[in-house]
């Protein structure tokens, strides 16, 4: 070795007389030294594709609960949106700004009918399998909180349940409604 040593006894690499302090230095040959890098890249790639597969199954999780709290609003938005001009006086509007005031929200309208009429469907197909499996008790649970606005300890005590019953069965219909709404990844076939 052309200026560099290796010191017996403790391992320590020392070049031209320099000794760093606490610092243990190991050789080994090139191709091991790639191989390690080559499965310490692989586990890396191997988590974050894991990590990524967790991160989507929370969103799809976030985004069905979100979704199902917004509900209530989404359908009294069907229901009292304002889409016909003799509904709400339009004074000091031009006829073209009613127009497009008025078209705006009949679009918003149409797309909230299609996405609750969407909702509606998961949500019968969610009651429907809870009753063919005799457990009609969990989406009650269900109703109660997204429809009614329950909070889960009125829920429990309405249903004679522990505190984290109510919990549990919102969460399970939930990741179950997730699917019914927005299909599975391929991924989640594999």
């Amino acid at each position: 070795m052309t200026g560099q040593e290796i010191k017996a006894g403790n391992g320590e690499l020392t070049e031209e007389g320099e000794n760093p302090k606490g610092e243990s230095w190991v050789a080994i040959p090139e191709a091991e030294l790639e191989g390690l890098i080559q499965k310490a890249a692989k586990a890396a790639v191997s988590e974050f594709k894991r990590q990524e597969e967790k991160d989507k199954k929370r969103d799809k999780y976030h985004n069905t609960f979100a979704l199902m709290k917004c509900y209530r609003d989404a359908v009294f938005h069907i229901e009292h949106a304002v889409s016909d001009g003799e509904q709400l006086g339009l004074a000091g509007m031009t006829e073209e700004q009613q127009r497009t005031y008025l078209e705006s929200v009949r679009r918003s309208r149409f797309k909230t009918l299609i996405m609750t009429a969407h909702i509606d469907k998961a949500i019968e197909e969610i009651e429907r399998r809870r009753k063919e499996a005799d457990r009609e008790v969990e989406y009650r649970a269900f109703e109660l909180y997204f429809m009614q606005g329950w909070d889960y300890a009125q829920i429990a005590e309405e249903l004679n349940t522990g505190k984290n019953t109510p919990r549990r069965w919102v969460t399970g219909i939930i990741n179950e409604l997730s699917i019914l709404l927005w299909g599975i990844d391929e991924e989640r076939i594999k």
